[in-house]
Formats: C-alpha cells, sequence, structure tokens
C-alpha cells in the first residue's frame, strides 16, 4: 500500500512541475457511420517509420515543435493526407479524423485537407452520419463552453431541457420516458422513487462526448420513448493534467439571511449524518414495542434524541464547490498504455425557499373552497460528494477498463408553516417538520473492447450498481389556537398529538448486469459497407425497503400535565417530558410499510446496416426482452400481497436515411418500445408527505406500456457547428402509466397512486437551427459567435374509456407531458480565449397529478417557468486558469402548482394558468444566483 501511495505522489508532482520541449499530436480515426478505424497507418511527411491506430482508432505522436503532415493509408479506404498540423512545444494537438471507404472504381484516390477543416468535418460528420434520429455534443464543443457539470451541458442538446440543473427531459416527456447509459451500461437512478439520474454529478473535463438518441435502435435500450441519453468518459488522457477548481455562489433570497436549518449533526457537512438521527439500534423490534404498556413506552421514547425546533443560530453561507481531476498516462513496454482519470466533487449550499401552499374542497365555503392556506419556509442544507475513477490498459487491438462512479448526497430539510385552515373552526396553525435523506449511488464496470480478424469487433461489460436511500427521522409537530387568538402573544399554540409523526426508513438495492456485442461487415450487392451486429444484455435487480412511523400520546387518565401540550417545539419531546404523567411515542407501522422486490431483464438483438447505394442507409433490426418483476409486500390486514408479471416483448426498428446532399438528409424512423413501473409503484405502500399533505401510494396492478413511434427529419449541415432541422414525429401508448388523485381523496385526505390508462397519442413538430453569424460581416470574432433555437409542439390525448376511474378532465394531454419546449441562445467561444452564452429554456404546463373530479380536485398543473442564465469565461495566467461568472435564474419566476377553477361546468375550457380564475395548490420562488468560480490546470 505504502508503494501505490508513493508511486501515485510522484506522479502528481511529475504531472505539476514537468516541462518538456516536445509536444503531441493525439486524435481518433473513424469511417463514415462513425465507428472507430483499428490499424490505419500513419506516417508523418513520409518518413518511412509510423504507427498505427488502436483498437480505439486512437493514436499519439510525439515531436517536436513545428508544422507537420500526416498521411494515413488503410484498406478499403482512400488515403488521406492531414496538412498545416501546427504543434507547440509542450502542446496538444487533437484531431478528429474521418476516413472515407473507396468507391467501386478501383482507381487510386488520395485525399488532402488541412488539419483545421479535417477536424470540423469530422465533427459535422458525427453528427451527420448516426443511424437514429440523435443530437449531441462533442469534447471538442464542451471545451469551448464554460460548463462545469453534465447537467449544464445537457442545456445545450436540441430538443431537451434540464429541471433542477441534474434531470433531463427529452421532447417534454419527464423522466420516466427516458433512460441513461454511461461507457455502454445502464446508468441506475439516482432517485429511488422515479427513473431518473442526477447529471450534475459527473464533471464536464471528462465528458469524450454526450448523445441522445431520439429513435430506437435494436443496440439501445429497449425501456424509453423519449429518449436514450448516452454519456461517454474519458479513460486514456492524451496529455497527463492536474485541475483544481473553486466556486462560490450567492442566491438572491439566501445568502446570508437567517438560516434556521433545525438540528445539524457534526458531520453534515461532509455529506454523513453522525447517527444522532437514526432510530437507535437498541430500541425495540415493532412487534415489542407495539405490545408495551405506556411507561415502559416512555422510557423507550428517551432513546430518541429531540431534534425538533431551532438548533441553529447564523446565516446562510454561499453556496460552495471544489473539483479535483487528475489524468495520468503511462507508457509501458510493448507499446502498452495505461491511463487513469481520477475525479472529485464537494458541493454545500445553503438556500431558503418561500412557499405558499392550499388545498380545496368544494364542501368549503370559505376563500372559494380552500380547505386551508398556509405560508411556508423551507431551510435547506445540502451536502454533495462525488468520485469518478477510471482506468484503462491498451495494447494492439485490446482495451481493458474498469470504470467507477460514486455520488452521496445530503439533503437536511427544516419546513416552518403559518396559516389558517379553514376545516377545524377557522384554527391558526403553526407547525414545524424536519426531514433528512442520505442518498448514496456506487456504479462499477468492467469493459472490454477487441478488435478481430475480417474488421469484426467485440465488446463486453459487466457491471454492478448499489443505491441506498437512508431517511432518518423526517419528523412533523403542528400546533393550533383558534383565529380570534392568532394575534395574541399571550395565547400559546397547542400540539396536535395524532400528527405529530417521526419516519424512519431504510431503502437498499443492488443491481448487476453484463452484456457482449459483436459486429463485423459483410458483402451486400457488391457493397462491403454493410455491417452485422449481434448483442445480448442480462440485468438483475433487488431491492429492500422498511419503515417505521412512531406518534406521540399524551398519558391516560388524570394526571397528564396540560401544561406540555403549549410548551415551544425545542422542548416539548425532551427526554424529562417522557414519563408516566407526559408523552410516550405510540408505533402507527402498518403491516404495509416493508417491501422487498426484484426484476430480470434478459434481452437480445440483431442489427443490420446496410448501405443500399451511395444515397440510402437502411438500420434495422430486432430487440427480444424479456422481463420480470416480483413485488412483495402485505395488505392492512396483513395477509401476503404478491405482484409479479413477466413480459416477452418483441421490439423491431428501422431508421432509413436518404441523403440529399453531401451535407443533407432526410430521415424516416419507426420503432416499438416499452415503458416499465418502477419497485415504488407497484409496491402497496403509502408514504405521507407531511409537506404536501399527501400520501403516494403504489398500485400493484400496474402493467408495462407498449409504445409505437414514428419520425420523419428533414437536417442540413450548412457548415461545421451549423445545423437546421425539422421533424415530425407520433407516438402511441398503450395503456401508458400515470399518477393520479386516487377517487376516495379529499383535501383533507389526498391520496395519490398510479394507473394505467388505456391508451394515449403524442404528436408533434419540431424544429432546430444553429448558425454562425459571420454572415453579418467579415470581422473575424464573428466566425466564434452562434445563434441557436429550437423549439418541440406536442399535441397528446389520453383515453380511459371503459376503465374503472374517476377522472376529472377526459380530454385532456398525458400527465407529464409538455405541449411545448423552447430553447435559445447566443455562444461566443472565441481564440481569444473569452467565452460568453445566453441561455433561455422554457417548458410549457403540465399535469402532476391527473384529478379525480372537476368539481373535487381538478387535474393539478405545473406552470411553465422561463429560466434564463448568462455565463462569462476568461482564460487567464498563461491559459492555465480559467476565471468563470454564472448567473442562473435571472428572471426569478415562481413555480407554481394550480386547478383549472370551474365549479359551475362539468367542461375544462381551458389549461393554461390564469392567476385571477385558477387555484394556486403551491407556490414557491428559488431566488437568482450568481457564481464566481476559478479553475487552474497545472
Amino acid at each position: 500500500m505504502r508503494k501505490i501511495l508513493v508511486l501515485v505522489i510522484i506522479s502528481l508532482l511529475t504531472a505539476t512541475i514537468t516541462y518538456a520541449q516536445t509536444g503531441k499530436i493525439a486524435g481518433k480515426v473513424l469511417n463514415e457511420k462513425n465507428e472507430p478505424l483499428s490499424g490505419v497507418s500513419i506516417k508523418i511527411d513520409n518518413h518511412a517509420a509510423g504507427i498505427a491506430t488502436d483498437v480505439e482508432g486512437r493514436f499519439l505522436l510525439k515531436l517536436k515543435p513545428g508544422k507537420y503532415t500526416l498521411t494515413l493509408t488503410s484498406v478499403g479506404y482512400d488515403d488521406k493526407t492531414i496538412t498545416d498540423v501546427q504543434l507547440d512545444a509542450d502542446g496538444l494537438q487533437e484531431l478528429n479524423i474521418v476516413m472515407q471507404a473507396k468507391s467501386k472504381e478501383l482507381k487510386a484516390v488520395v485525399v488532402s485537407v488541412s488539419a483545421k477543416r479535417e477536424t470540423d468535418f469530422a465533427l459535422l460528420n458525427m453528427q451527420k452520419n448516426n443511424a437514429s434520429i440523435s443530437d449531441g455534443i462533442s469534447a471538442e464543443t464542451i471545451k469551448r463552453s464554460p460548463d462545469k457539470n453534465t447537467g449544464e451541458v445537457l442545456k445545450r442538446v436540441s430538443g431537451t431541457s434540464i429541471q433542477d440543473n441534474k434531470f433531463v427531459v427529452v421532447r417534454g416527456l419527464i423522466d420516466r420516458y427516458n433512460v441513461a447509459t454511461i461507457n455502454n451500461a445502464m446508468l441506475p437512478s439516482t432517485e429511488p422513487d422515479r427513473r431518473a439520474f442526477s447529471f450534475d454529478i459527473i464533471p464536464s473535463s471528462l465528458i469524450d462526448n454526450i448523445m441522445i438518441y431520439k429513435t430506437a435502435n435494436p443496440d439501445l435500450p429497449g425501456d424509453f420513448a423519449g429518449g436514450v441519453v448516452q454519456v461517454s468518459t474519458k479513460d486514456v488522457p492524451s496529455k497527463n493534467f492536474l485541475s483544481l477548481g473553486a466556486g462560490v455562489s450567492y442566491n438572491t433570497i439566501s445568502t446570508g439571511k437567517d438560516f434556521n436549518p433545525g438540528y445539524v449533526s457534526q458531520t453534515d457537512y461532509l455529506g454523513f449524518d453522525d447517527g444522532s438521527r437514526k432510530l437507535p439500534a437498541n430500541f425495540p423490534s415493532r412487534s415489542k414495542f407495539q405490545g408495551q404498556d405506556f411507561e415502559p413506552r416512555a422510557e423507550y421514547s428517551k432513546l430518541l434524541k429531540n431534534t425538533y425546533g431551532d438548533r441553529y443560530n447564523g446565516n446562510a453561507l454561499p453556496n460552495q464547490s471544489y473539483q479535483l481531476s487528475w489524468g495520468k498516462r503511462f507508457e509501458l513496454k510493448n507499446s502498452a498504455v495505461l491511463g487513469s482519470i481520477l475525479a472529485l466533487t464537494y458541493r454545500n449550499s445553503q438556500t431558503l425557499v418561500e412557499g405558499f401552499r392550499s388545498e380545496y374542497d368544494n364542501q368549503f365555503t370559505q376563500v372559494n373552497g380552500a380547505a386551508y392556506n398556509y405560508n411556508d419556509t423551507t431551510y435547506k442544507f445540502t451536502t454533495s460528494i462525488g468520485a469518478l475513477l477510471n482506468l484503462s490498459y491498451k495494447k494492439g487491438n485490446t482495451k481493458i477498463s474498469f470504470k467507477n462512479l460514486f455520488n452521496r448526497l445530503f439533503e437536511n430539510s427544516n419546513l416552518i408553516r403559518r396559516g389558517v385552515q379553514y376545516y377545524s373552526s377557522n384554527a391558526s396553525v403553526y407547525a414545524q417538520g424536519g426531514e433528512t435523506v442520505v442518498k448514496t449511488l456506487y456504479s462499477t464496470q468492467l469493459e472490454g473492447d477487441h478488435s478481430l480478424k475480417n474488421k469484426s469487433k467485440l465488446t463486453w461489460n459487466v457491471n454492478y450498481a448499489l443505491t441506498l436511500r437512508d431517511n432518518p427521522d423526517y419528523k412533523f409537530a403542528p400546533f393550533i389556537k383558534s383565529e380570534a387568538d392568532a394575534n395574541k402573544n399571550d395565547v400559546p399554540y397547542e400540539v396536535v398529538l395524532r400528527d405529530t409523526y417521526r419516519f424512519f426508513a431504510n431503502l437498499e438495492e443492488h443491481a448487476v448486469g453484463g452484456n457482449v456485442n459483436y459486429s463485423r461487415p459483410f458483402n451486400l450487392f457488391g457493397d462491403k459497407a454493410s455491417t452485422i451486429k449481434l448483442g445480448v444484455l442480462s440485468q438483475y435487480k433487488f431491492r429492500e425497503f422498511s419503515a417505521r412511523i412512531f406518534r406521540y400520546n399524551r398519558a391516560p387518565g388524570s394526571n397528564f400535565n396540560e401544561g406540555y401540550l403549549t410548551m415551544p417545539v425545542k422542548y416539548i419531546f425532551q427526554d424529562a417530558n417522557m414519563n408516566k404523567d407526559g408523552f410516550a411515542l405510540e408505533e402507527v407501522t402498518n403491516t404495509t410499510d416493508k417491501y422487498d422486490a426484484n426484476s430480470m431483464l434478459n434481452a437480445g438483438y440483431v442489427m443490420f446496416d446496410n448501405r443500399l447505394n451511395e444515397k440510402f442507409r437502411l438500420v434495422w433490426g430486432l430487440r427480444v426482452e424479456n422481463f420480470g418483476f416480483e413485488v412483495n409486500t402485505a395488505d392492512f390486514s396483513g395477509l401476503k400481497v404478491k405482484a409479479d408479471k413477466n413480459y416477452l416483448d418483441i421490439l423491431p426498428s428501422l431508421n432509413l436515411t436518404y441523403s440529399l446532399t453531401s451535407s443533407s438528409n432526410l430521415r424516416f424512423s419507426a420503432s416499438r418500445t416499452v415503458s416499465r413501473p418502477e419497485f415504488r409503484e407497484i409496491a402497496n405502500f403509502s408514504f405521507y408527505d407531511f409537506v404536501r399533505n399527501v400520501q403516494v401510494r403504489g398500485n400493484t396492478k400496474l402493467e408495462r406500456s407498449q409504445n409505437t413511434n414514428i419520425d420523419l427529419r428533414y437536417e442540413t449541415y450548412p457548415s461545421n457547428g451549423e445545423v437546421i432541422s425539422a421533424s415530425v414525429f407520433v407516438k402511441h401508448f398503450n395503456k401508458p402509466i400515470e399518477q393520479y388523485v386516487d377517487a376516495g381523496s379529499s383535501s383533507l385526505n389526498m391520496v395519490l397512486s398510479y394507473f394505467n390508462a388505456k391508451y394515449a397519442l403524442n404528436y408533434g413538430i419540431e424544429a432546430e437551427i444553429k448558425k454562425r453569424l459571420s454572415f453579418l460581416g467579415k470581422q473575424s470574432w464573428l466566425e466564434d459567435l452562434f445563434i441557436f433555437a429550437n423549439a418541440a409542439i406536442i399535441k397528446s390525448n389520453v383515453n380511459v374509456d371503459g376503465l374503472d376511474i374517476a377522472v376529472a378532465d377526459k380530454d385532456r394531454p398525458m400527465q407529464g407531458q409538455s405541449p411545448y419546449v423552447i430553447n435559445a441562445g447566443l455562444t461566443y467561444a472565441g481564440s481569444n480565449n473569452f467565452s460568453a452564452s445566453l441561455l433561455v429554456n422554457r417548458i410549457g404546463q403540465r399535469i402532476e397529478a391527473v384529478g379525480n373530479d372537476p368539481k373535487g380536485i381538478p387535474d393539478i398543473y405545473e406552470n411553465g417557468r422561463t429560466i434564463v442564465d448568462f455565463q462569462l469565461s476568461q482564460k487567464v495566467l498563461r491559459k492555465r486558469g480559467e476565471i468563470r461568472l454564472n448567473i442562473s435564474d435571472l428572471l426569478n419566476q415562481k413555480s407554481v402548482f394550480y386547478q383549472n377553477y370551474r365549479i359551475d361546468t362539468d367542461k375544462i375550457s381551458k389549461r393554461s394558468y390564469k392567476s385571477s380564475e385558477d387555484r394556486v395548490w403551491a407556490s414557491s420562488r428559488f431566488g437568482t444566483s450568481l457564481g464566481l468560480s476559478f479553475n487552474y490546470n497545472f
């Protein structure tokens, strides 16, 4: 261990202080299908000696400063000469090169092009020649942007938007319909209760490229309808590097203000709970505790730490972030290479959110049917730590990689609520609630990449993922007094014991999987450019979840000390009050508050990539997925409930591309895909959300949705980085999964659950333009100034005819589907080491939960927000340092959840938000953030 530590220290020092009077030319050689070409011979200035590309099509040359010419040759491809390759001392020149397949005429062809033009062409080629309809962003573009993490990078991809700066939305479809992969392995969800990956945990400097596939291919996962986000991270660096970064940000409604996060433990800044919030190990089991009398329960209640009330005195500090990235390349004997990349990230934020919350029931006549009106202040203390470690070995036609990703998110929130409830004699309410959630993700994979004879290729991947969610001591304590006494300080609030909940839960999920893929070229109609690809995949998941729920009750009889009921929240549940004349915990855990689940996915596919002629390319094939799951829980009587399903899905897909010109395509795609429910949505478990005052319950009868997708797209690439495209698409969902308000709900007891609609139809148009502004004049800086805009207009309808489900609006859009998505921006990244960007994003209103009655609980909508972000970046200190200024959410618009209110008719005449008419269910404002960061490359 000591030798390894010494080696790492020496490597770090070497990467930091070494200065060599040589430079490096690094690159990647691809064919027209964006496939890497191994074994391509590369010679420098016609010298006899040369090198060959490796299994990834990559090469690296170490040369003295100067200008060079490279000559590339490979069997079956036209020779290519790259001129004007300028290399500076200790510099790195990176090239992306595309080789053209030889035409049927056997005459020799030599293509000569400058280094700059060739790199430009390679970037254009990657976008233009993908088999499926897709949009992406390359490492070259990322390098020129000020984005710090993958979440920020994805804002620049057409047809996508980002929620909370980390969750991706494709074509207005919520996370249920999107899937994420990293380095050929499916990413586990960072959110155990939904299928969503937090993309902000991956540093942008370690991304090789990102592709979002909007249409299916047989070699892509079949469980999507919006998009597959494919992230490829770097592994073997072309140049050793060590980078350190730090940043702070100021929030206009949080930073410097009084901050009351409730209880804070000694290790919260490190992203770990110190154990003081957990249910003690010596606390009795559920069966033992529920059988105890009041006095023993009071004694056991002292084992729980009193964490209610104000426990912190200070102001909100600026948000802070730190990042370290290190890369090392080891040249071994026999031309082998060992590469390593390490990244560590740390973030801490302290924010407050001011909000309003209400619910409505038409049996109440006050305030337009409001059951209550609450003003909420939520204080959030968040720590995130992350690590990425990639190790790769390359030799000849073989590459083996070991890739790891770790993230821990610690969130501690404290809610202070004040307001009036109208269903209990117009009582004035004060409440305090605290929640701590610790989420952990660890993903590891071992993968191989092998180039075989006859230009065939074999890749494989084995992977494991661990997901943990610890929810220690989610607590709530409400107090009331009459509305007439609301402003009388001498009249105290009295605790409502039946709602003094304390909730403890643990979730643990393991996923293990693997895949193997084989491809080789073959001859079709005399054209050797056709390829066949075969593959198999398997993934097994296992989850265990358990929760225990308590509330406080008072001592029986006349000896109870009534003065305890009006004590301040900080002291009311202290140990001194846990006695025979005071309080004791009562366990209210149900038999439904525990479940275990497992699933098995086995898949296989065959895919053909055919060049029918020089104009037509057909990529088609079949994917077969066998998926089964089992969820074991119980009903309220204690009887076991088992939900199990097994599906065999045949998923054909076809992508036809017609090359109108060398820079324009007309594409057609048709496919079948599926959307599967998550374990949480199936389990018969009810989670009471004290903040929203709702229960969220699973449905053991949920089934998967089958989706039919058709796309037609025109695209043209006038020059590198420029694109103009227009698409139309239609999607049919058979039995789509939606969240709805259960028919037995009321504003005092709202239950959200899930159901399968009969079917849904989704169709729309999408357009994009990204244009360099050089046409405005001859100034050189206009070459680096881009304007872009993309927008999608989507129409969807859901059919529930014949289902035993009461809904408020039978002619409504899909739950979670926005009617439009708009992205626009202006970016500049010039050779003067200065860059700037202005980004605008808006998603239209969408249904948060399907309502059950227009006169009771109508559909709950989330209103759209316009988000404007501004970024400036300047390289300093001989280009080794970079200063960045970020302004996020410049407009600071409210987030609004609302219900269309029409008490006089069953017909819903509109869905968009109108403040003068609609009922606001909840609203909040997050503030504008101003950030300053500095990054230095040693």
